[in-house]
Protein backbone atom coordinates (compact mmCIF):
# COMPACT_ATOMS: atom_id res chain seq x y z
CA UNK A 1 0.00 0.00 0.00
CA UNK A 2 2.70 2.80 0.96
CA UNK A 3 4.42 1.64 -2.23
CA UNK A 4 1.50 2.31 -4.21
CA UNK A 5 1.32 5.80 -2.60
CA UNK A 6 4.81 6.75 -3.23
CA UNK A 7 4.42 5.28 -6.76
CA UNK A 8 1.12 7.55 -7.10
CA UNK A 9 3.40 10.66 -5.18
CA UNK A 10 6.04 10.23 -8.15
CA UNK A 11 3.65 10.64 -10.84
CA UNK A 12 2.05 13.06 -9.36
CA UNK A 13 4.95 15.22 -9.17
CA UNK A 14 6.53 13.94 -12.84
CA UNK A 15 2.75 15.62 -14.14
CA UNK A 16 3.11 18.79 -12.22
CA UNK A 17 6.88 19.19 -13.63
CA UNK A 18 5.50 18.01 -17.50
CA UNK A 19 2.84 20.61 -16.71
CA UNK A 20 5.12 23.33 -15.69
CA UNK A 21 7.81 22.82 -18.44
CA UNK A 22 4.67 23.13 -20.97
CA UNK A 23 3.75 26.32 -19.38
CA UNK A 24 7.23 27.30 -19.98
CA UNK A 25 7.25 26.24 -23.48
CA UNK A 26 3.85 27.88 -24.07
CA UNK A 27 5.31 31.13 -22.81
CA UNK A 28 8.51 31.51 -24.44
CA UNK A 29 6.54 30.44 -27.85
CA UNK A 30 5.24 33.53 -29.06
CA UNK A 31 9.60 35.32 -28.11
CA UNK A 32 10.86 32.49 -30.53
CA UNK A 33 8.40 32.93 -33.43
CA UNK A 34 8.89 36.59 -33.06
CA UNK A 35 12.61 36.28 -32.90
CA UNK A 36 11.89 33.63 -35.64
CA UNK A 37 10.19 36.02 -38.04
CA UNK A 38 12.22 38.91 -37.49
CA UNK A 39 15.65 37.11 -38.56
CA UNK A 40 13.74 36.02 -41.21
CA UNK A 41 12.70 39.71 -42.28
CA UNK A 42 16.46 40.69 -41.63
CA UNK A 43 17.58 38.02 -44.24
CA UNK A 44 15.30 38.76 -46.74
CA UNK A 45 15.69 42.45 -46.79
CA UNK A 46 16.86 42.73 -50.41
CA UNK A 47 18.64 45.35 -51.77
CA UNK A 48 16.76 48.44 -53.69
CA UNK A 49 18.62 47.53 -57.13
CA UNK A 50 17.60 43.56 -56.69
CA UNK A 51 13.47 44.57 -56.02
CA UNK A 52 13.71 46.54 -59.24
CA UNK A 53 15.67 44.08 -61.51
CA UNK A 54 12.90 41.35 -59.36
CA UNK A 55 10.16 43.51 -60.54
CA UNK A 56 11.04 44.05 -64.36
CA UNK A 57 12.39 40.99 -64.82
CA UNK A 58 8.30 39.31 -63.54
CA UNK A 59 7.02 42.06 -65.82
CA UNK A 60 9.32 41.04 -68.55
CA UNK A 61 9.04 37.68 -68.07
CA UNK A 62 4.89 37.83 -67.53
CA UNK A 63 4.80 39.58 -70.71
CA UNK A 64 6.98 37.15 -72.75
CA UNK A 65 4.58 34.24 -71.75
CA UNK A 66 1.65 35.81 -72.93
CA UNK A 67 3.30 36.66 -76.08
CA UNK A 68 4.51 32.94 -76.30
CA UNK A 69 1.43 31.57 -75.26
CA UNK A 70 -0.76 34.06 -78.06
CA UNK A 71 1.75 33.15 -80.81
CA UNK A 72 1.61 28.92 -79.92
CA UNK A 73 -2.28 29.05 -80.22
CA UNK A 74 -2.09 31.66 -83.20
CA UNK A 75 0.27 28.87 -84.78
CA UNK A 76 -2.14 26.14 -84.17
CA UNK A 77 -5.19 27.59 -85.12
CA UNK A 78 -2.74 29.00 -88.79
CA UNK A 79 -2.26 24.80 -89.01
CA UNK A 80 -5.15 23.64 -88.03
CA UNK A 81 -6.82 25.95 -90.86
CA UNK A 82 -4.42 25.11 -93.52
CA UNK A 83 -4.97 21.92 -93.33
CA UNK A 84 -9.09 21.98 -93.04
CA UNK A 85 -7.85 24.35 -96.78
CA UNK A 86 -6.12 21.31 -97.65
CA UNK A 87 -8.99 18.46 -97.27
CA UNK A 88 -11.44 20.80 -98.58
CA UNK A 89 -9.30 20.97 -102.01
CA UNK A 90 -9.33 17.06 -101.70
CA UNK A 91 -13.05 17.10 -100.86
CA UNK A 92 -14.04 19.33 -104.21
CA UNK A 93 -11.51 17.31 -106.62
CA UNK A 94 -13.04 13.91 -105.69
CA UNK A 95 -16.69 15.00 -105.68
CA UNK A 96 -16.08 17.27 -109.20
CA UNK A 97 -14.68 13.76 -110.14
CA UNK A 98 -17.63 11.53 -109.00
CA UNK A 99 -20.00 13.51 -110.69
CA UNK A 100 -18.03 13.15 -113.93
CA UNK A 101 -19.22 10.65 -116.58
CA UNK A 102 -16.91 8.10 -115.90
CA UNK A 103 -18.93 7.47 -112.71
CA UNK A 104 -18.29 6.72 -108.92
CA UNK A 105 -17.28 3.04 -109.60
CA UNK A 106 -14.19 4.13 -111.97
CA UNK A 107 -13.50 6.87 -109.67
CA UNK A 108 -9.45 6.18 -108.76
CA UNK A 109 -9.14 6.31 -104.82
CA UNK A 110 -5.57 4.81 -104.93
CA UNK A 111 -4.54 8.02 -105.78
CA UNK A 112 -5.43 9.96 -102.61
CA UNK A 113 -3.65 6.87 -101.21
CA UNK A 114 -0.55 8.38 -102.11
CA UNK A 115 -1.18 11.46 -100.13
CA UNK A 116 0.59 11.51 -96.91
CA UNK A 117 -1.64 11.97 -93.66
CA UNK A 118 -4.63 11.79 -95.92
CA UNK A 119 -7.32 9.57 -95.64
CA UNK A 120 -10.47 10.19 -98.21
CA UNK A 121 -14.04 7.65 -97.44
CA UNK A 122 -17.60 7.88 -98.99
CA UNK A 123 -20.52 6.62 -96.77
CA UNK A 124 -24.11 6.20 -97.94
CA UNK A 125 -26.66 7.94 -96.36
CA UNK A 126 -27.26 5.67 -93.86
CA UNK A 127 -23.54 6.43 -92.90
CA UNK A 128 -22.03 3.02 -94.28
CA UNK A 129 -18.66 3.03 -95.70
CA UNK A 130 -18.66 2.36 -99.56
CA UNK A 131 -15.06 3.50 -100.29
CA UNK A 132 -11.95 4.43 -98.71
CA UNK A 133 -8.59 4.96 -99.82
CA UNK A 134 -6.69 3.42 -96.66
CA UNK A 135 -6.50 -0.46 -97.16
CA UNK A 136 -7.46 -0.77 -93.10
CA UNK A 137 -11.13 -0.24 -93.21
CA UNK A 138 -11.78 -1.21 -89.40
CA UNK A 139 -10.84 2.42 -87.82
CA UNK A 140 -12.84 4.04 -90.34
CA UNK A 141 -15.85 5.80 -88.66
CA UNK A 142 -18.44 8.37 -89.55
CA UNK A 143 -18.12 12.07 -87.74
CA UNK A 144 -20.92 14.16 -87.94
CA UNK A 145 -20.45 16.91 -86.07
CA UNK A 146 -16.88 18.42 -87.07
CA UNK A 147 -17.91 22.14 -87.78
CA UNK A 148 -18.14 22.59 -84.04
CA UNK A 149 -14.44 20.78 -83.47
CA UNK A 150 -12.64 19.68 -85.92
CA UNK A 151 -10.13 17.98 -84.21
CA UNK A 152 -10.64 14.86 -82.73
CA UNK A 153 -8.79 12.75 -80.53
CA UNK A 154 -9.16 9.00 -81.40
CA UNK A 155 -6.56 6.14 -80.26
CA UNK A 156 -4.04 8.54 -78.99
CA UNK A 157 -3.92 10.38 -82.28
CA UNK A 158 -5.44 14.12 -83.00
CA UNK A 159 -7.76 14.11 -86.40
CA UNK A 160 -9.12 16.75 -88.59
CA UNK A 161 -12.44 15.71 -90.36
CA UNK A 162 -14.07 17.44 -93.36
CA UNK A 163 -17.44 16.34 -94.61
CA UNK A 164 -19.09 17.20 -97.77
CA UNK A 165 -22.53 15.71 -98.52
CA UNK A 166 -23.25 15.45 -102.42
CA UNK A 167 -26.09 13.43 -104.40
CA UNK A 168 -25.29 10.87 -107.24
CA UNK A 169 -27.81 8.49 -109.32
CA UNK A 170 -30.42 9.90 -106.90
CA UNK A 171 -28.66 8.40 -104.31
CA UNK A 172 -27.17 10.86 -101.25
CA UNK A 173 -23.50 10.21 -100.38
CA UNK A 174 -21.25 11.65 -97.94
CA UNK A 175 -17.75 12.17 -98.88
CA UNK A 176 -15.04 12.69 -95.64
CA UNK A 177 -11.66 13.63 -95.61
CA UNK A 178 -9.29 13.21 -92.87
CA UNK A 179 -5.82 14.00 -92.05
CA UNK A 180 -3.77 13.20 -89.41
CA UNK A 181 -2.24 15.66 -87.35
CA UNK A 182 1.18 14.50 -86.82
CA UNK A 183 3.07 16.86 -88.72
CA UNK A 184 1.47 19.72 -87.74
CA UNK A 185 1.83 18.88 -84.07
CA UNK A 186 5.55 18.46 -84.83
CA UNK A 187 5.88 21.92 -86.32
CA UNK A 188 3.82 23.33 -83.28
CA UNK A 189 6.54 21.61 -80.83
CA UNK A 190 9.42 22.66 -83.23
CA UNK A 191 8.14 26.38 -83.16
CA UNK A 192 7.16 26.06 -79.25
CA UNK A 193 10.97 25.03 -78.57
CA UNK A 194 12.63 28.03 -80.41
CA UNK A 195 10.09 30.39 -78.76
CA UNK A 196 11.49 28.76 -75.36
CA UNK A 197 14.66 28.97 -75.93
CA UNK A 198 14.67 32.71 -77.25
CA UNK A 199 12.54 33.48 -74.18
CA UNK A 200 15.02 31.83 -71.92
CA UNK A 201 17.95 33.71 -73.36
CA UNK A 202 16.06 36.76 -73.56
CA UNK A 203 15.54 36.65 -69.60
CA UNK A 204 19.25 35.71 -69.45
CA UNK A 205 19.84 38.96 -70.80
CA UNK A 206 17.53 41.01 -69.43
CA UNK A 207 18.34 39.48 -65.45
CA UNK A 208 22.13 40.82 -66.55
CA UNK A 209 21.90 44.25 -67.86
CA UNK A 210 18.93 45.08 -65.66
CA UNK A 211 20.70 44.38 -62.81
CA UNK A 212 23.76 46.40 -63.81
CA UNK A 213 21.46 49.09 -65.22
CA UNK A 214 19.66 49.65 -62.06
CA UNK A 215 22.62 49.79 -59.62
CA UNK A 216 23.96 51.93 -62.05
CA UNK A 217 20.33 54.37 -62.05
CA UNK A 218 20.68 53.91 -58.00
CA UNK A 219 24.58 54.85 -57.79
CA UNK A 220 23.81 58.50 -56.87
CA UNK A 221 22.02 57.38 -53.88
CA UNK A 222 25.22 54.90 -52.51
CA UNK A 223 27.25 58.37 -53.33
CA UNK A 224 24.56 60.48 -50.94
CA UNK A 225 24.40 57.33 -48.49
CA UNK A 226 28.78 57.99 -48.21
CA UNK A 227 28.16 61.47 -47.89
CA UNK A 228 25.35 61.92 -45.33
CA UNK A 229 27.72 59.50 -42.98
CA UNK A 230 30.46 61.74 -43.75
CA UNK A 231 28.29 64.62 -42.47
CA UNK A 232 28.71 65.61 -38.55
CA UNK A 233 28.37 68.61 -36.41
CA UNK A 234 31.92 69.63 -37.04
CA UNK A 235 31.69 68.93 -40.72
CA UNK A 236 28.54 70.65 -41.23
CA UNK A 237 29.45 72.50 -44.34
CA UNK A 238 29.76 69.09 -46.40
CA UNK A 239 26.88 68.73 -49.26
CA UNK A 240 25.98 66.50 -51.65
CA UNK A 241 27.26 66.24 -55.25
CA UNK A 242 24.01 66.99 -57.75
CA UNK A 243 26.20 67.92 -60.91
CA UNK A 244 25.92 64.22 -62.21
CA UNK A 245 21.95 63.74 -61.67
CA UNK A 246 20.02 65.04 -63.65
CA UNK A 247 16.43 62.81 -62.21
CA UNK A 248 14.37 62.86 -59.10
CA UNK A 249 17.59 62.09 -57.06
CA UNK A 250 18.95 65.55 -58.34
CA UNK A 251 15.89 66.74 -56.53
CA UNK A 252 16.24 64.83 -53.72
CA UNK A 253 19.73 65.41 -53.25
CA UNK A 254 19.26 69.64 -53.53
CA UNK A 255 16.44 69.50 -51.10
CA UNK A 256 18.95 67.67 -48.96
CA UNK A 257 21.34 70.02 -49.10
CA UNK A 258 18.88 72.97 -48.81
CA UNK A 259 18.40 71.03 -45.66
CA UNK A 260 21.76 71.11 -44.33
CA UNK A 261 21.97 74.38 -45.18
CA UNK A 262 19.04 75.43 -42.73
CA UNK A 263 20.07 72.70 -40.16
CA UNK A 264 23.78 74.83 -40.42
CA UNK A 265 22.13 78.23 -40.28
CA UNK A 266 20.48 77.56 -37.03
CA UNK A 267 23.18 75.75 -35.40
CA UNK A 268 25.38 78.86 -36.12
CA UNK A 269 22.18 80.95 -34.58
CA UNK A 270 22.34 78.90 -31.61
CA UNK A 271 25.90 78.66 -30.89
CA UNK A 272 26.15 82.63 -31.52
CA UNK A 273 22.68 83.04 -29.54
CA UNK A 274 24.60 81.02 -26.26
CA UNK A 275 27.93 83.09 -27.21
CA UNK A 276 26.09 86.19 -27.01
CA UNK A 277 24.27 85.18 -23.96
CA UNK A 278 27.19 84.15 -22.26
CA UNK A 279 28.97 87.44 -22.85
CA UNK A 280 26.21 89.40 -21.77
CA UNK A 281 25.90 87.39 -18.74
CA UNK A 282 29.62 87.16 -17.87
CA UNK A 283 30.01 91.91 -17.50
CA UNK A 284 27.31 91.74 -14.95
CA UNK A 285 28.86 88.62 -13.18
CA UNK A 286 31.91 90.02 -12.88
CA UNK A 287 31.09 93.44 -11.73
CA UNK A 288 29.00 91.85 -9.00
CA UNK A 289 32.10 89.46 -7.88
CA UNK A 290 34.26 92.60 -8.15
CA UNK A 291 32.23 94.89 -6.21
CA UNK A 292 31.63 91.68 -3.42
CA UNK A 293 35.52 91.11 -3.61
CA UNK A 294 35.59 94.85 -2.25
CA UNK A 295 33.27 94.65 0.28
CA UNK A 296 35.00 91.85 1.48
CA UNK A 297 38.45 93.01 1.58
CA UNK A 298 37.69 96.76 3.12
CA UNK A 299 33.96 97.87 2.14
CA UNK A 300 32.68 96.82 5.62
CA UNK A 301 33.71 99.91 7.32
CA UNK A 302 34.22 102.15 4.46
CA UNK A 303 30.55 103.89 4.26
CA UNK A 304 31.06 105.32 0.76
CA UNK A 305 32.65 101.89 -0.81
CA UNK A 306 29.61 99.88 0.75
CA UNK A 307 27.27 102.31 -0.94
CA UNK A 308 29.23 102.37 -3.79
CA UNK A 309 29.19 98.71 -3.89
CA UNK A 310 25.29 98.50 -2.78
CA UNK A 311 24.01 100.82 -5.85
CA UNK A 312 26.53 99.19 -8.54
CA UNK A 313 25.15 95.51 -7.19
CA UNK A 314 21.70 96.07 -7.40
CA UNK A 315 22.12 98.03 -10.83
CA UNK A 316 24.05 94.85 -12.33
CA UNK A 317 21.57 92.30 -11.00
CA UNK A 318 18.63 94.47 -11.95
CA UNK A 319 20.11 93.97 -15.64
CA UNK A 320 20.49 90.68 -15.41
CA UNK A 321 17.15 89.84 -14.51
CA UNK A 322 15.88 91.82 -17.53
CA UNK A 323 18.21 89.85 -19.86
CA UNK A 324 17.11 86.94 -18.40
CA UNK A 325 13.69 87.38 -18.83
CA UNK A 326 13.94 88.51 -22.67
CA UNK A 327 15.99 85.38 -22.96
CA UNK A 328 13.06 83.49 -21.75
CA UNK A 329 10.87 85.22 -23.66
CA UNK A 330 12.60 84.30 -26.90
CA UNK A 331 13.11 80.84 -25.70
CA UNK A 332 9.43 80.56 -25.53
CA UNK A 333 8.46 82.07 -28.58
CA UNK A 334 11.18 79.64 -30.39
CA UNK A 335 9.48 76.88 -28.61
CA UNK A 336 5.70 78.51 -29.47
CA UNK A 337 4.96 77.98 -26.08
CA UNK A 338 4.54 82.01 -25.75
CA UNK A 339 1.09 82.62 -24.69
CA UNK A 340 -1.27 85.15 -26.73
CA UNK A 341 -4.04 86.15 -25.35
CA UNK A 342 -6.18 88.63 -27.55
CA UNK A 343 -9.16 90.87 -26.79
CA UNK A 344 -10.66 94.09 -28.01
CA UNK A 345 -9.40 97.06 -26.93
CA UNK A 346 -9.17 100.72 -27.93
CA UNK A 347 -6.05 101.59 -28.89
CA UNK A 348 -6.06 105.26 -28.05
CA UNK A 349 -6.40 104.16 -24.71
CA UNK A 350 -3.39 102.20 -24.68
CA UNK A 351 -1.78 105.06 -26.86
CA UNK A 352 -2.23 107.61 -23.79
CA UNK A 353 -1.33 105.34 -20.81
CA UNK A 354 2.15 104.45 -22.62
CA UNK A 355 2.76 108.71 -23.02
CA UNK A 356 1.63 108.86 -19.26
CA UNK A 357 3.39 106.68 -17.84
CA UNK A 358 7.10 107.40 -20.01
CA UNK A 359 6.53 111.34 -18.83
CA UNK A 360 6.63 109.93 -15.07
CA UNK A 361 9.75 107.80 -16.36
CA UNK A 362 11.71 110.58 -18.45
CA UNK A 363 11.55 114.24 -17.94
CA UNK A 364 14.35 114.84 -20.18
CA UNK A 365 12.53 114.44 -23.36
CA UNK A 366 9.20 115.71 -24.61
CA UNK A 367 7.10 112.43 -25.48
CA UNK A 368 4.01 113.86 -27.32
CA UNK A 369 1.21 112.46 -30.03
CA UNK A 370 -0.02 114.42 -32.53
CA UNK A 371 -2.76 111.97 -33.87
CA UNK A 372 -4.34 109.22 -31.34
CA UNK A 373 -7.52 108.07 -33.19
CA UNK A 374 -10.53 106.30 -31.12
CA UNK A 375 -10.01 103.15 -32.64
CA UNK A 376 -10.73 99.58 -31.24
CA UNK A 377 -8.77 96.58 -32.02
CA UNK A 378 -8.27 92.99 -31.53
CA UNK A 379 -4.71 91.88 -29.94
CA UNK A 380 -3.12 90.93 -26.62
CA UNK A 381 -2.79 94.07 -25.30
CA UNK A 382 -0.48 93.66 -22.80
CA UNK A 383 2.26 91.96 -25.69
CA UNK A 384 1.62 95.08 -27.83
CA UNK A 385 2.39 97.65 -24.91
CA UNK A 386 5.38 95.46 -24.38
CA UNK A 387 6.50 95.93 -27.95
CA UNK A 388 5.77 99.64 -27.94
CA UNK A 389 7.34 100.55 -24.92
CA UNK A 390 10.45 99.17 -25.90
CA UNK A 391 10.44 100.95 -29.04
CA UNK A 392 9.89 104.42 -26.68
CA UNK A 393 12.79 103.04 -24.22
CA UNK A 394 15.27 102.98 -27.28
CA UNK A 395 14.17 106.35 -28.51
CA UNK A 396 14.98 107.61 -25.38
CA UNK A 397 18.27 105.76 -24.95
CA UNK A 398 19.29 107.35 -28.63
CA UNK A 399 17.69 110.65 -28.54
CA UNK A 400 19.52 113.83 -26.73
CA UNK A 401 18.07 115.41 -24.04
CA UNK A 402 15.58 117.98 -24.81
CA UNK A 403 14.63 115.53 -27.58
CA UNK A 404 11.27 114.55 -29.38
CA UNK A 405 9.49 111.05 -29.02
CA UNK A 406 5.78 111.45 -30.84
CA UNK A 407 3.96 108.36 -30.78
CA UNK A 408 0.92 108.63 -33.18
CA UNK A 409 -1.90 105.85 -34.24
CA UNK A 410 -4.22 106.00 -37.13
CA UNK A 411 -6.32 103.93 -39.80
CA UNK A 412 -4.29 103.21 -43.02
CA UNK A 413 -5.74 101.03 -45.82
CA UNK A 414 -8.20 99.38 -43.10
CA UNK A 415 -5.29 98.44 -40.68
CA UNK A 416 -3.97 100.43 -37.70
CA UNK A 417 -1.04 102.19 -37.95
CA UNK A 418 1.21 103.31 -35.36
CA UNK A 419 4.30 105.80 -35.62
CA UNK A 420 6.99 105.97 -33.06
CA UNK A 421 9.15 109.00 -34.34
CA UNK A 422 12.46 110.83 -32.41
CA UNK A 423 14.59 113.04 -33.22
CA UNK A 424 17.84 110.98 -31.89
CA UNK A 425 21.40 110.26 -33.31
CA UNK A 426 19.69 107.94 -36.27
CA UNK A 427 20.87 104.48 -37.71
CA UNK A 428 23.51 104.10 -40.25
CA UNK A 429 22.30 102.74 -43.46
CA UNK A 430 24.60 99.50 -43.23
CA UNK A 431 23.21 98.80 -39.75
CA UNK A 432 19.04 99.10 -40.62
CA UNK A 433 18.89 95.63 -41.91
CA UNK A 434 20.01 93.93 -38.69
CA UNK A 435 18.55 95.72 -36.03
CA UNK A 436 16.17 92.86 -35.35
CA UNK A 437 18.53 90.43 -34.78
CA UNK A 438 19.38 88.99 -31.57
CA UNK A 439 22.27 90.57 -29.88
CA UNK A 440 23.18 93.22 -32.75
CA UNK A 441 23.82 96.71 -31.36
CA UNK A 442 24.60 99.54 -33.52
CA UNK A 443 27.27 101.28 -30.99
CA UNK A 444 28.75 99.20 -29.08
CA UNK A 445 30.30 101.37 -26.88
CA UNK A 446 27.10 103.69 -26.30
CA UNK A 447 25.07 100.42 -26.33
CA UNK A 448 27.13 99.62 -22.85
CA UNK A 449 26.25 103.08 -21.68
CA UNK A 450 22.90 103.27 -22.04
CA UNK A 451 22.31 99.24 -20.59
CA UNK A 452 21.20 97.74 -24.25
CA UNK A 453 21.42 94.00 -24.62
CA UNK A 454 20.25 94.09 -28.58
CA UNK A 455 16.87 91.64 -27.36
CA UNK A 456 14.71 94.41 -27.39
CA UNK A 457 14.23 95.01 -31.33
CA UNK A 458 13.92 91.05 -31.49
CA UNK A 459 11.26 90.64 -29.08
CA UNK A 460 9.34 93.95 -30.60
CA UNK A 461 9.78 92.24 -34.03
CA UNK A 462 8.22 88.65 -32.76
CA UNK A 463 4.91 90.27 -31.06
CA UNK A 464 4.17 92.62 -34.30
CA UNK A 465 4.68 89.42 -36.54
CA UNK A 466 2.57 87.20 -34.66
CA UNK A 467 0.31 90.25 -34.60
CA UNK A 468 -0.09 89.31 -38.53
CA UNK A 469 1.48 93.20 -38.89
CA UNK A 470 4.59 94.91 -40.11
CA UNK A 471 7.25 96.99 -38.88
CA UNK A 472 8.98 99.56 -41.58
CA UNK A 473 12.03 101.72 -40.16
CA UNK A 474 13.54 105.07 -41.71
CA UNK A 475 16.29 106.72 -40.58
CA UNK A 476 18.66 109.31 -40.99
CA UNK A 477 22.11 109.63 -39.23
CA UNK A 478 21.90 113.19 -36.67
CA UNK A 479 18.29 113.13 -37.75
CA UNK A 480 16.32 110.86 -36.17
CA UNK A 481 14.22 107.71 -36.98
CA UNK A 482 10.91 107.02 -38.08
CA UNK A 483 9.23 103.78 -36.90
CA UNK A 484 5.83 102.67 -38.80
CA UNK A 485 3.84 99.35 -37.64
CA UNK A 486 0.80 98.18 -39.37
CA UNK A 487 -1.39 96.28 -37.64
CA UNK A 488 -4.50 94.46 -38.59
CA UNK A 489 -7.36 95.66 -36.82
CA UNK A 490 -9.97 92.96 -36.90
CA UNK A 491 -9.87 89.32 -36.18
CA UNK A 492 -8.95 86.55 -38.35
Amino acid sequence: MNNLRFIFKIIIKCFRLLLRMLIIILNFTPKLLRKLADTIHKRLRFSISFKMTAVYTFIFSSTLLILSVSLIIGFRAFLINEAQSDLTKYSTVAISYAKSDKGLQSFNYSAFANIEYVTLSVFDENENLVYSSKNDKKDISFHKDTKASPVITDLNQQFIFVNTKYKLNNKIFFLQTSKTLNKENEYLAIFAAIIFIVNLFSLIITLGFGSRASKKMLLPIKNMTKATRAISINALEKRLNVSTSHDELKQLAETFNEMLDRIQSSYEMQNQFVSDASHELRTPIAVIQGYANMLYRWGKDDKAVLDESITAIKSESYNMQQLVEKLLFLARSDKKTQKIYKEDFCINELINEIIKETKLIDVNHEISSDINEELSIYADKNLLKQALRIFIDNSIKYTPIGGTIKLNSYIKKSNLTIEIIDTGIGIAKNDLPHIFTRFYRCDKSRAKESGGTGLGLSISKWIIGKHNGSILVESKLEMGTKITIGVPMKKE
